[in-house]
């Protein structure tokens, strides 16, 4: 039994950043949580679109409607009554669709549409859990968006597609390249072994990669994407830290997706490929493998910028700092603060090889208590300072000079 339900939905508008609107039996708005503005409001504005959301919610489920590929509205029924929560704009920036919301639902450009960004899992998990607060039923995503019917059509055009690629390639008796071929690349990656990735791409096959745009330029970036994703879980399955993994892949797939080159996509996706399993053969080459040492290690990259405390790290996987210090110096060969100390420093290496930032703000971004302090350690791992670090070395000074 709902205690306050006025107090638990205005909480929900500051989380959704949008109105809730609840609707009676009759179709009529007894409340509105949040800004109330019926001159500039599409639910007030347009009949078709207030009754095209109430006719969404008819079921007993939670239900998601979308227009213009990037504005939500939320149904939840309960009681014989709506709540009708929206809109929010799941893209950026939200100034477009704020002009596509007026110019659809008779709403006057002066009439100031205010819509929010609202990001969508964090949407649709906010609606699951609004509907267990008042309902008590849970449900999941999996089952939000199929009931939706957000990708119906979509869907149903996927399998026709499906069909159509089978049917051409049966005809004219073009096989994709063999599976086994793709299993020897990504196994390379795993073993961390160059030698093995370089004959594996070397391999002749009858067959021919699979068509996964009509444009050529983008083909070569969902091409790289896709393998570039692939190698970093066949990296992750090797002993790679998976935040690392992580974070490499989306670096390069945000390098390609800049890249204008197909020539150079490919170059891109391969390098990534053999960076891979060059990381992977680092950590093969460690004597011994720990689980808790690596869910440390995994803790310490992603808090390089914050300061690190052993006590932490032991809490968040449940040993006593005592006993994960020893733990990792009899598995790593050093201590846990000399391991993070290296590791800012490699991160302080591509930041200056691959960024604009000043040395002072990237010894601060690694949580070095000054500037001076962060350069005597840099100087001590690398042999040389920050200064001379970047003008060796620094790619992006060298690509901007161009």
């Amino acid at each position: 039994m709902i205690r306050n339900l006025d107090y638990l939905l205005e909480q929900w508008v500051t989380i959704f950043q949008c109105n809730i609107y609840l609707v009676g039996q009759d179709h009529d708005i007894q409340r509105v949580y949040g800004e109330s503005n019926p001159e500039a409001d599409p639910l007030y504005r347009d009949p078709a679109l207030f009754e095209l959301l109430l006719a969404k919610g008819d079921c007993n489920c939670p239900t998601l409607y979308c227009e213009f590929e990037a504005v939500l509205y939320g149904i939840l029924p309960f009681q014989g009554k709506r709540l009708l929560i929206g809109p929010v704009s799941i893209k950026e920036p939200v100034e477009e669709f704020a002009g596509c919301l007026a110019d659809a639902h008779r709403v006057s450009r002066e009439g100031c549409i205010r819509i929010a960004f609202c990001d969508k899992h964090v949407f649709c998990a906010g609606l699951l859990a609004l509907c267990h607060g008042i309902t008590g039923q849970e449900w999941t995503a999996k089952d939000l968006w199929p009931r939706s019917n957000l990708v119906e059509n979509e869907i149903r055009e996927a399998r026709a597609s499906v069909q159509q690629v089978i049917f051409q390639r049966q005809e004219k008796e073009i096989p994709h390249n063999p599976y086994d071929q793709e299993k020897r690349e990504m196994d390379s990656i795993r073993r961390g072994d160059s030698e093995l990735l370089k004959r594996s791409l070397q391999e002749v096959r009858r067959g021919e990669i699979g068509q996964l745009s009509r444009d050529g330029l983008r083909q070569a970036k969902n091409i790289a994407i896709c393998v570039v994703t692939l190698a970093s879980r066949a990296a992750i399955e090797g002993g790679m830290l998976p935040e690392e993994a992580f974070s490499m892949v989306d670096g390069y797939i945000l390098k390609i997706e800049d890249m204008t080159d197909a020539v150079k996509i490919e170059a891109a996706m391969r390098q990534a490929e053999f960076e891979f399993t060059k990381r992977v053969s680092a950590v093969h080459a460690s004597a011994e493998r720990n689980a808790m040492v690596d869910q440390a290690k995994n803790y310490i990259f992603q808090n390089l910028h914050n300061e690190i405390m052993i006590g932490e790290i032991g809490h968040q996987i449940g040993i006593s700092s005592a006993w994960l210090s020893t733990l990792f110096h009899r598995v790593e060969g050093i201590t846990i603060q000399q391991y993070i100390r290296r590791e800012r420093i490699r991160l302080a290496e591509n930041l200056l090889r691959y960024s604009d930032y000043d040395i002072k703000s990237i010894a601060s971004y690694l949580a070095f208590c000054t500037q001076s302090h962060f350069g005597r350690a840099f100087k001590e791992q690398t042999g040389m300072t920050p200064t001379r670090y970047r003008e060796k070395f620094g790619d992006f000074q060298k690509n901007k000079n161009i």
